[in-house]
């Protein structure tokens, strides 16, 4: 194959299940790995390339990710890693795992971020780690049930991974950043997304956004919202919804408490916002979505005897 992956890692603690899966492409190469997971297990790595990583396991994943961009406490079910990012992982329990990995040559990812008016500076230059993404696992299995079967032609494999990476970013409410005429550009969102992150836990105006960026407040809310699709108020609203998750796992904290934690006026607030973002009050979420009994158990990846697709 002409494009090759390059991954420095330290594993230990995982064991092959099957041998590794894997076929390559147009500047893609796909891998599909099952490993068992054992009780002192962890992993280090850095790639040279951007790569994306799919949890296929049933229930929530186990995965959790540490690093540069990423919250080592919140399960992970997709994350895309850029280029030269250095990760480290770890699962809440131990036991089998099969997750899909993309490998993309960056020139070949940005050509193909390119050709749908995307900013592909802006995108690939953002780690990216969502606890769940129903289409984009849908998508991975399909690509994971190509690669375990004869393989179907390369082209179909390109437009799955293709729409994979798309619905990533679109997930994690990136894939808006377009070069759109009135549009923020790359580093003005890049400056207000690190604004509302760090501040989200007081009342963030949108002047202090938009004096972040050096634009009017006027100014700045239709920029932002021909860049984003929504207003900042909304993006603000999303981000401290997401955090809410994060905090709701913890049995410990009441919902009143989260509420205050992540920047919301009161229960009653955090409950409306949290509605309109998730479709469930936060009680009802955390039912659904309650802790694990964490045993910190890291992640590692092992190629072992692989077998290659034509």
């Amino acid at each position: 194959m002409s494009f090759r992956p390059a991954v420095t890692s330290f594993l230990s603690g995982i064991r092959p299940a099957a041998p590794l899966v894997y076929a390559s492409w147009h500047g893609v190469v796909a891998d599909l790995w099952r490993v068992d997971v054992g009780q002192d297990g962890h992993g280090a790595y850095t790639a040279r390339d951007p790569r994306f990583v799919v949890v296929l396991d049933e229930g929530e994943s186990t995965l959790r990710l540490g690093g540069a961009g990423f919250d080592a406490q919140a399960p992970v079910r997709v994350a895309y890693v850029p280029a030269g990012v250095a990760v480290r992982s770890r699962f809440s329990r131990g036991g089998r795992l099969t997750h899909l990995d993309l490998h993309f040559d960056a020139g070949a990812l940005r050509q193909r971020l390119k050709a749908g008016a995307l900013d592909a500076g802006h995108l690939m230059a953002h780690p990216v780690a969502l606890p769940e993404a129903p289409d984009v696992t849908a998508i991975a299995r399909l690509l994971a049930q190509d690669l375990d079967g004869d393989g179907a032609a390369a082209l179909a494999r390109d437009a799955l991974a293709t729409a994979l990476a798309a619905r990533v970013f679109a997930a994690a409410g990136l894939s808006a950043v377009l070069p759109v005429r009135g549009g923020l550009t790359g580093r003005q969102l890049v400056k207000v997304d690190a604004l509302m992150r760090a501040e989200m836990r007081r009342r963030l105006s949108v002047s202090e956004m938009a004096e972040a960026v050096g634009l009017s407040e006027s100014r700045f809310a239709h920029a932002f919202r021909e860049s984003r699709g929504q207003s900042p108020h909304r993006a603000l609203q999303a981000l401290r919804v997401t955090a809410a998750q994060r905090l709701l796992r913890d049995p410990a904290r009441s919902i009143a408490d989260v509420a205050a934690e992540v920047g919301f006026a009161d229960q009653a607030h955090l409950t409306r916002a949290f509605g309109a973002v998730v479709g469930q009050t936060p009680g009802a979420w955390r039912r659904t979505h309650g802790p694990e009994q964490d045993r910190t158990i890291p992640d590692s990846f092992s190629q072992d005897s692989p077998r290659l697709l034509p």
